[in-house]
């Protein structure tokens, strides 16, 4: 009989699977049943070399963070508009408040393992909002006379997505 109390977050199929840029894969309310109302979800977020987490906030949750293996950068905006940039080593842990935009990438040589907690049970993507899709639902002569630019800077963002962007850092 399968454990209702052990899940093999590892061994998991990946939510998200990006070529050159890495994975996601969740224990959450809908694949792990005994989480469902409890407040409490997990992720192993794996970069490859370069791989990028997609800046993003989490209106619903908390985010805690630790790092298995590998470099990261993150940053985080706090609420007085301030940008907070540092390295993420193994051992340490980081927490992003709630609803604080933030993102990470891997600066290292090697594969970043980075664990995340949420409060929330829900998937990440039930739980997030994305820059690229915050951007898309943006007139493209808003984000013009916002940003000071010609619009068909923005022709290339997306509209909308139904999952977790992860990408890589591209050649100059």
């Amino acid at each position: 009989m399968k454990n209702p109390f052990l899940f093999d977050l590892a061994k998991s199929k990946p939510l998200v699977d990006k070529k050159k840029s890495g994975t996601v894969r969740g224990a959450y309310e809908k694949n792990f049943p005994v989480v469902k109302h409890q407040k409490g979800a997990m992720f192993l977020v794996i970069l490859d070399k370069g791989g990028i987490r997609e800046p993003h906030w989490h209106p619903n949750a908390w985010e805690f963070d630790y790092c298995i293996s590998g470099k990261a950068r993150m940053s985080v905006v706090t609420p007085d508009n301030e940008w907070k940039i540092f390295d993420v080593e193994p051992g340490q842990a980081v927490f992003v408040p709630q609803g604080f935009f933030h993102y990470f990438e891997n600066i290292g040589d090697d594969k970043l393992h980075f664990l995340v907690v949420f409060n929330n049970s829900a998937a990440e993507v039930d739980d997030d909002i994305g820059i690229s899709v915050s951007l898309g639902g943006v007139p493209r002569h808003v984000l013009a006379a916002t940003f000071g630019v010609k619009e068909e800077v923005f022709d290339q963002i997306p509209k909308l997505h139904k999952e977790v962007v992860l990408t890589h850092k591209r050649e100059k």
